[in-house]
């Protein structure tokens, strides 16, 4: 299960960690809110992975 990572992957969570730091103007709050997003990305990519593992065992 290992995911790839592309340039446009870190570059898209290094706009939103900025954009989060120059809106909240907090540190542990920019922290915790992308913690969040990555947390929701991993369970995103978890369950497309599984998708399409059981979309290749159905042909």
């Amino acid at each position: 299960m290992r995911n790839k990572i592309n340039i446009w992957h870190i570059l898209a969570i290094l706009v939103v960690s900025a954009g989060l730091l120059y809106l909240t103007q907090s540190w542990w709050m920019s922290l915790g809110i992308l913690m969040l997003i990555l947390l929701a990305d991993a369970y995103i990519a978890m369950y497309q992975q599984r998708r399409d593992k059981d979309k290749e065992e159905e042909e």
